[in-house]
């Protein structure tokens, strides 16, 4: 079975990245993508049977993908109907912000959010609005860009118009798809915070490396690598969350 499965087509650019995960994965066997970590994670901090919130949710959702037997109830919830019309892991897809959602409180067992926070602008407000929404016991678990990381500080020196063109361009996303960045909920610090503002305990708060993002060939792969198991923070793109409700 390769490492990381596939659930939608993939372009081109897309199959590259997956193809050095899986590269590096075989040279340092001891790293895993920051999405295996957190799959791993929701499972071992959730029973069966649960009902799951994706927040964010867009076009799918790998963890519930990988998990989808265990949870009873799946529902998702986001800003936009056109994003959510590919989404096919979910029994039930809501128009909503999350600042304010239309849920009863306590009515989640998990919450999950992949590559949303970045995006909020405030998020104090949308993880106080998720504590509400989760029962007693219940973990919030998402993975969000690294703001110390070296690369997403290069982001931030574009602008958005040029950072746009930069994601299409080498990751084939298209600018439809890329969402105006915040990061006002992306340095461990700055989660601490959080988590202590809307009661929550923190169970993982972890830095991952993906060498994949400044990957093309072999000798950026190789000086990638090499970067990557250096155990410092701005070579750690990638922050991965697991907070709990008491």
């Amino acid at each position: 079975m390769p490492y990381i499965k596939e659930y939608t087509n993939l372009q081109p650019k897309e199959k590259r990245q997956l193809m050095y995960k899986r590269r590096y994965k075989q040279d340092r066997p001891e790293w895993d993508d920051s999405m295996i970590i957190l799959k791993d994670l929701v499972d071992k901090h959730t029973k069966n049977q649960s009902t799951v919130l994706d927040v964010g949710c867009g076009h799918g959702n790998f963890v519930i993908d990988e998990l989808r037997k265990k949870f009873s109830l799946a529902v998702g919830i986001d800003v936009s109907p056109e994003v959510m019309q590919k989404n096919i892991c979910l029994d039930r897809c809501v128009v909503g912000e999350i600042s304010s959602m239309p849920f009863e409180s306590q009515a989640f067992d998990t919450v999950i959010s992949l590559w949303v926070m970045e995006h909020i602008k405030n998020p104090e407000t949308c993880f106080k609005e998720i504590q509400r929404v989760l029962k007693s016991g219940g973990i919030f678990a998402f993975v969000t860009p690294n703001k110390s990381s070296a690369l997403i500080q290069c982001r931030r020196l574009m602008t958005d118009n040029l950072a746009k063109k930069l994601v299409e361009k080498i990751y084939n996303r298209t600018e439809a798809d890329t969402f105006e960045v915040q990061y006002k909920a992306n340095t461990a610090k700055d989660i601490k915070k959080l988590a202590e503002k809307s009661g929550f305990k923190i169970l993982c708060l972890k830095e991952n490396a993906d060498p994949t993002y400044t990957s093309f060939g072999t000798i950026s792969y190789s000086v990638s690598k090499f970067f990557s198991a250096l155990p410092l923070s701005f070579v750690k793109p990638h922050l991965i969350v697991i907070l709990k409700k008491p």
